[in-house]
């Protein structure tokens, strides 16, 4: 996949930027330069850092993919109390996966299933509006069927979604819509975005220095380059409120918290059995313990060990009320002496769970959650040449690439052109 190295000003003039790479940002990218052959594309993000990077003062933006698991499912995002849109998007992005991993000859998509683990009436509650038929499990009904599992305690259930679910490598994700994206002509710039803005005033008159004489927006970057496009799509995670990149100086009504994992390193003799597992979660409402959590099978990391991710629910997020909140947390990888008696009762699940399980180690990774009071992601156009998606809600892997669609059809059109209604992805400013 080509990189563009940018010189310091241009007169070329993109159709379409997308800022931000990640997994929403690389999906439009992906989407926006196959829907239209004939369009200037370009795709704006820094690489995940290095490691002598984290420790940088100049190293302010950070993604939330840096891993290499998420889970991806239709039961557990329908199990929520959100709108019923979470599983049509979950269900169209899934099932994209094989398509895009053929395309680009990229495997990121493991289809082992996730198992819900929950109170009788929870799990009947969710089998109720499930859009699939699936099984119910109670005592040892799941042991039998899978084996790691433990017996269900008494009054607890559990069904198991052996389709279209399992997790995705979000590194291998981006990278595969990168490498589709690039074939189609969509160029790749290595860099942070710090200012975008409109090239004439309020007037609508040119400002001076500008020779083109047609609107369009103009993007600066951290390095000193100039960017033009007619139109600007953002995809910023957690820093959808930077300083500079919204119009008019608007504030986009978010909330960002944190987001902890635990990775539990698998002894050399339980890789094999325990990365077959299904992705499991777990709610524990009206059990002693209330906490959510959710767990991976045996992943195999970068550093070449096998880890199984362990996640919490919301009740353990903690408010980032700055982006210099949320770049310091997410400097702080690998510190495990934050809420230390929380991690380890999320570790314990596993326990719980499963059957003859040691762990060799443990670490910490750290993630950013990016909320909306709407509980859906926001996909608008906050003028007509400038649009936003932001706002994942802690699902943002299992819609991305649907979402990545619906963003790159409006930012082609300048509106909206999908075939859910608007108003529930419509942005609200603070």
């Amino acid at each position: 996949m080509a990189t563009v190295v940018r010189s310091m000003t241009s007169d070329e003039i993109y159709d379409i930027c997308i800022i931000g790479a990640g997994l929403t940002g690389s999906a439009a990218a992906r989407w926006t330069s196959s829907l239209q052959k004939n369009i200037k594309v370009c795709l704006i993000g820094p690489n995940e850092p290095m490691e002598h990077e984290w420790n940088d003062p100049s190293r302010s933006i950070f993604g939330a993919h840096y891993d290499q698991g998420r889970i991806v499912s239709e039961v557990t995002t329908s199990q929520s109390t959100m709108h019923e849109s979470w599983m049509i998007l979950a269900n169209r992005s899934i099932r994209s996966y094989k398509e895009i991993e053929k395309e680009s000859g990229i495997h990121f998509f493991n289809e082992v299933g996730t198992v819900f683990i929950s109170s009788e009436r929870t799990v009947d509650e969710l089998l109720n509006k499930c859009p699939k038929k699936l099984k119910r499990f109670v005592g040892n009904d799941l042991s039998s069927a899978i084996p790691s599992f433990k017996t269900l305690d008494d009054e607890m259930a559990a069904i198991f979604e052996s389709s279209h679910a399992g997790y995705i490598n979000p590194r291998a994700y981006i990278a595969a819509n990168k490498l589709l994206a690039s074939k189609n002509g969509c160029e790749m710039i290595e860099d942070v975005v710090t200012e975008v803005r409109d090239n004439t005033d309020n007037s609508g008159k040119v400002d001076e220095g500008e020779e083109l004489g047609r609107r369009h927006q103009i993007i600066r970057t951290k390095s000193g380059c100039v960017i033009r496009a007619n139109r600007v799509l953002l995809c910023p995670g957690a820093f959808a409120n930077t300083e500079h990149i919204l119009p008019n100086g608007v504030e986009i009504d978010i909330s960002t918290t944190t987001e902890t994992c635990v990775l539990v390193e698998v002894q050399d003799k339980d890789v094999e059995r325990l990365s077959s597992l299904p992705c499991f979660g777990l709610k524990m409402k009206d059990r002693r313990d209330r906490r959510n959590s959710y767990c991976m099978p045996a992943v195999k990391y970068p550093d070449g060990k096998y880890y199984m991710k362990v996640g919490h629910g919301l009740d353990l997020n903690r408010p980032l009320v700055s982006n210099d909140d949320v770049t310091a947390w997410y400097k702080q990888q690998g510190d495990i002496s934050y809420s230390s008696q929380d991690l380890e009762s999320l570790v314990s699940r596993l326990f719980t769970c499963l059957k003859d399980f040691q762990p060799k180690s443990l670490k910490v990774i750290r993630c950013v959650i990016t909320s909306t009071p709407t509980g859906r992601f926001y996909c608008d156009m906050v003028t007509s040449s400038h649009g936003v998606i932001v706002g994942g809600n802690g699902l943002g892997a299992t819609v991305a690439d649907e979402v990545g669609k619906m963003g790159a059809l409006m930012i082609a059109k300048g509106s909206w052109d999908h075939d859910l209604p608007p108003e529930l992805f419509q942005l609200r400013y603070k």
